[in-house]
C-alpha cells in the first residue's frame, strides 16, 4: 500500500523528519527576514533622532520670532544668534529685511552650529513697525 502524498517523509528506519538542506534553507529564509527587521529598526531609530532634532530646531525658531515680536525689533540686516535647545547648540540666523508701508519681513533659520551650512528649520513672518 502507498502512503498517501501528504505524508511525512521517512528515512530508512522509519522516522519521520526534515532533511539537512530542507533546515539549511529554512534558516536561510529566517536570517534573511531577521536581517531585513534589523535594518529597519535601525532606519527608524535614525529616522526619529533626525525628527527630534528638527522638533527642537523648530521651536528655537518660535522662541526667537516670539522675542522679536514682544522686543524691540533690531535694525535691518542678518544676525547670527545663540538658541540652544535642550542642549542642543543651534544658531538661528535671523534676517530682518527694512520696513515697508509699516511692516518688516523676518526669517529665522535654525543653523546645526556655527560653521554647519545644514538647515534645521525656517519661519517667516511680518512684523509691525513699532514707533
Amino acid at each position: 500500500m502507498r502512503a498517501p502524498p501528504h505524508a511525512p517523509k521517512r528515512d530508512r528506519n522509519g522516522q519521520a523528519g526534515f532533511t539537512l538542506i530542507e533546515v539549511l534553507i529554512a534558516l536561510a529564509i529566517v536570517s534573511v527576514a531577521l536581517a531585513a527587521f534589523v535594518r529597519m529598526t535601525s532606519q527608524t531609530t535614525t529616522n526619529l533622532g533626525h525628527l527630534e532634532q528638527r522638533a527642537l530646531a523648530m521651536l528655537s525658531a518660535e522662541n526667537s520670532l516670539a522675542e522679536l515680536q514682544v522686543g524691540t525689533p533690531p535694525p535691518p540686516g542678518i544676525q547670527a544668534v545663540d538658541c540652544p535647545q535642550a542642549d542642543q547648540p543651534f544658531i538661528c540666523r535671523v534676517q530682518i529685511g527694512p520696513s515697508q508701508q509699516g511692516v518688516r519681513f523676518v526669517s529665522v533659520e535654525v543653523y546645526e552650529g556655527r560653521n554647519s551650512h545644514r538647515r534645521l528649520a525656517s519661519l517667516q513672518t511680518r512684523l509691525p513697525e513699532r514707533p
